[in-house]
């Protein structure tokens, strides 16, 4: 995921949260995009980074040859 897509995903959960409780008004703020410095906005960003793995990162090099992976 993107920082984009990120924050749309963060919005629509906020939003569904404050609905759920009755919120409808907070609930149209968030997924207008006026309410991304709202707690609950930024616990599911939080949510979405820990919950999402980090890219691997690419085999490990030593004088210019793979370590990890090499074809014999």
């Amino acid at each position: 995921m993107n920082a984009q897509e990120n924050i749309h995903t963060a919005r629509d959960a906020a939003a569904r949260y404050f609905r759920e409780r009755g919120y409808v008004g907070d609930a149209e703020r968030i997924i207008r995009g006026e309410g991304d410095d709202d707690a609950e906005v930024r616990i599911a960003l939080a949510l979405i980074a820990i919950m999402t793995p980090p890219p691997k990162a690419p085999p490990t090099k030593r004088n210019g040859r793979r370590l990890v992976g090499e074809e014999c």
